[in-house]
């Protein structure tokens, strides 16, 4: 998602951890203009293709005519404004629907999981091709989502798909053989393609994949199968004698119409604990998101969500649907 972060330049010193919260996304502030460029109208432009705007919230800010002017431009646009309160100040009427997140205590790692959680709600509306009121636009096909099916005999992940979508999604017990290849993109697309194959209906698929860079991403999409059979104590054993313990988390939508397959690919930086540590599934309670101590077996739901790999699948899945076909 591309943001634009509003704010006083006294409060800049914010930005280098505001920034890095935000890595998975696109962002834009005033210190991203090229010498030459004609300043007022290059910030119009930027704030015109934002699909956010960061306002960080601050006596600064609210006596700032520059961030006054940039939240006109945002209203007036009707972009979708996230304000970051990072000094306890009165909430002009104007902010007063839009969901504060309170930085006033510093910029800790609960304040960035609101933050990111806040800003997927945002991704979540935006892009949902289902969404009430989304302006009519001349799609290539249509497609409706009584003949949408995915392919999973898993109630977790549909129950979590349509809170994503906000609608009830056809699913149905297809058997589908995973090929044996590390890559989850590969696998995910053969599935899909078995799936059609069997329903002759739109339909898409999920796979998950932890690749470690050390053994040259392995397991990879065959981690189900390597952790049944030599179990999660085992695999940290097996990384021990080397110095490198980069891994990621890899999900991948693949979806097919009978005529277009496309795949859609989440990734979570992180490493492998020593230990297995949690009560998580699969291999949760070993992998180590990057720029958190504890693994995603330990954290909370709040936690995972907010850098939730599958998420980031869904999103650009979303965006796919949206740009691609008339949803009926």
């Amino acid at each position: 998602m591309n943001i634009f972060i509003s704010y006083a330049h006294e409060d800049s010193t914010h930005l280098i951890e505001i920034e890095r919260a935000l890595g998975i996304h696109d962002v834009w502030f005033d210190k991203r203009l090229q010498l030459g460029q004609l300043w007022q109208q290059e910030i119009e432009r930027e704030i015109g293709a934002a699909h956010c705007v960061l306002f960080l919230l601050s006596s600064r800010s609210l006596a700032s005519d520059w961030c006054q002017r940039e939240l006109d431009i945002a209203l007036k646009l009707e972009k979708p404004i996230a304000p970051l309160m990072i000094e306890a100040v009165e909430l002009p009427e104007r902010l007063g629907k839009f969901q504060i997140i309170n930085a006033v205590e510093g910029f800790s790692s609960d304040t960035t999981v609101k933050l990111l959680n806040g800003l997927f709600e945002i991704e979540r509306q935006m892009f949902n091709p289902l969404r009430a009121g989304r302006s009519p636009q001349k799609r290539s096909a249509k497609l409706s989502i009584a003949d949408l099916y995915f392919a999973t005999t898993n109630q977790r992940k549909k129950q979590m798909y349509e809170r994503i979508l906000n609608v009830e999604l056809q699913t149905t017990p297809v058997q589908l053989q995973d090929i044996q290849h590390i890559d989850a993109a590969e696998v995910a697309m053969v599935k899909a393609q078995q799936a059609y194959e069997v329903l002759k209906k739109p339909v898409f698929v999920d796979h998950a994949a932890l690749a470690i860079r050390a053994w040259g991403g392995l397991p990879g999409a065959l981690a189900t199968t390597f952790m049944r059979t030599a179990g999660l104590h085992n695999l940290c054993k097996m990384l021990q004698p080397f110095d490198d313990k980069y891994a990621e988390a890899i999900s991948v939508i693949a979806f097919t119409d009978g005529q277009l397959v496309r795949k859609f690919i989440g990734v979570v930086q992180g490493e492998i604990a020593d230990l297995p540590r949690g009560s998580g599934y699969s291999w949760n309670n070993i992998f180590i998101p990057k720029g958190f101590t504890r693994t995603l077996g330990e954290m909370t739901e709040d936690e995972i969500n907010s850098i939730y790999s599958r998420r980031q699948a869904m999103l650009e899945f979303m965006r796919f649907l949206q740009s691609n076909y008339e949803m009926i």
